[in-house]
């Protein structure tokens, strides 16, 4: 890691927290012209396309252990089949501004995940936990008590969509360290890609891609080589320099940033309490990871290693 800050590296990430938040966005955009599975398959096919050679561009000659083999396809389906059905069908009905706020739980998931497997959490780390999902209890409800089951529906989906999501960054950790993020993610990516192949054909069976509108494919490809690619560069560029836990600190900005677009392109009101339930979200996590620096996250990067896979 260099001692110096790069000269760039506010810029990259404001460009990084921008990608981001624009990915909800452009997701709910998108769905107008492709169904949920239809979707998943061609941002993921597209994403390997591009993320796998620049892997192999880079490591030309690494290989995966034969003993890691399963546990990258545990990420895959974690990442793909998991992550991205549950949260392209939430999207469906879920705000742009509740998603990002849900994923920004990631990092509590990951210590719930980490004291599930035997290590105990501080108690600085069960308070943030505990504000964090008092945040969520307190969005949920909100959506329960204005009898919109659609919308509940939709944060339940992208609710569970971030526990697979956690679930992929806590099992990532050996084979990120072992190959580096590159590798590991882009051989996760075609794992997972190859695994969802046949739900996706299947799914695409008939449809009509010549029906699609240019802004249609404009969200595709901004998914799959914004989202997945340049941003997945810029997050693990920066923890080269400056390391993970000053990196991590930019994903808070996640769901104001989205909230500001939101509300810009489809003028998305925030609904009463919203901001209570951002406050005491945010307030945990930030608690949380100053307990211990948390993995990297992504809504699709290839993940994020796509502050994502968002």
């Amino acid at each position: 890691m260099s001692a110096r800050r790069p000269a760039l590296f506010v810029p990259a990430m404001l460009l990084n927290v921008f990608i981001a938040a624009g990915t909800f966005l452009i997701t709910k955009t998108t769905l107008r012209e492709f169904p949920p599975l239809v979707l998943a398959l061609v941002r993921f096919v597209l994403a390997t396309a591009l993320m796998w050679p620049l892997a192999r561009l880079r490591s030309p000659r690494r290989r995966l252990d034969r003993a890691d083999r399963g546990r990258i396809l545990l990420l895959g389906v974690l990442a793909i089949p998991l992550n991205q059905g549950l949260f392209l069908y939430g999207m469906r009905w879920a705000s742009a501004t509740h998603a990002a706020l849900l994923y920004a739980l990631t990092p509590t998931f990951i210590i719930l995940i980490a004291a599930a497997a035997g290590t105990r959490p501080t108690w600085r780390q069960l308070l943030g936990v505990a504000l964090a999902f008092a945040g969520v209890f307190t969005l949920l409800l909100q959506r329960g008590l204005h009898f919109d089951p659609h919308s509940l529906r939709g944060d339940l989906l992208i609710l569970a969509a971030v526990v697979a999501w956690a679930l992929y960054l806590y099992f990532g950790r050996g084979p990120t360290r072992r190959y580096g993020p590159l590798l590991a993610t882009s051989e996760s990516l075609i794992a997972g890609t190859l695994v969802f192949l046949p739900i996706g054909l299947v799914a695409a069976w008939g449809f009509d891609f010549r029906a699609v509108s240019l802004a249609g494919w404009s969200g595709v490809f901004y998914l799959a080589w914004l989202t997945s690619g340049i941003n997945y560069l810029i997050f693990f560029w920066g923890i080269e320099h400056v390391g993970p836990a000053a990196v991590a600190v930019w994903s808070n900005l996640q769901p104001p940033a989205t909230a500001v677009l939101a509300w810009t392109w489809f003028r998305e009101a925030l609904p009463p309490g919203f901001l209570l339930s951002a406050a005491l979200v945010l307030t945990g996590v930030w608690i949380a990871q100053r307990a211990e620096p948390r993995p990297p996250d992504g809504p699709g990067t290839a993940g994020g290693a796509e502050s994502h896979r968002r």
